[in-house]
């Protein structure tokens, strides 16, 4: 589970490198624009579109992030009201539901992605397909990092069925 534990935590730091280098990206590109737009009198032609590409892969990269972290909005307040012993079950529902959710995504993206491949961006004229695989990329890491949080449930379940001790519970 460690070595698991290190590949996710390294992925994550992974996903939020290249969605704040997008993001560096989309902020120099955009001060081009406007500068060469209204300064210089003459606009480019591609910041515009790799902005816009850049744009869609780092919020599906930075969503994965936000959800390893429980940072997406919430409606907490039906949850807060149930009685403790429903408060789990009714939130591994609702992971489960994502990952559903995730795994749908999934094989609908890569389906678009597939479909697209022949149509090209107008002024980059690279494969639409780069663009969109930003969803089911997005939506594997969301799933994995959606299984990930059942973890500790699933622990939990094989410690007590095996009757071992945790490392935390030796120390203390």
């Amino acid at each position: 589970m460690n070595l698991i534990r290190k590949s996710l935590n390294l992925s994550e730091h992974i996903l939020g490198a290249l969605s704040v280098a997008a993001f560096a990206v989309m902020v120099v590109l955009a001060a081009m624009a406007v500068f060469f737009r209204f300064v210089v009198n003459s606009s480019l032609a591609f910041p515009e579109e790799v902005v816009r590409y850049l744009f869609v892969w780092s919020v599906f990269l930075g969503a994965a992030v936000a959800l390893r972290h429980n940072m997406h909005a919430a409606v907490e307040m039906f949850v807060d009201w149930l009685p403790l012993r429903l408060k789990r079950p009714v939130l591994a529902l609702a992971n489960g539901l994502c990952i559903v959710f995730f795994a749908i995504l999934i094989v609908y993206g890569v389906r678009i992605v597939t479909l697209v491949y022949p149509q090209q961006s107008p002024a980059l004229e690279i494969s639409m397909s780069y663009v969109y695989a930003a969803v089911p990329v997005g939506a594997f890491f969301m799933l994995i990092y959606s299984l990930e949080a059942l973890l500790p449930d699933a622990e939990a379940r094989l410690t007590a069925a095996s009757g071992t001790i945790e490392p935390s519970q030796a120390d203390g």
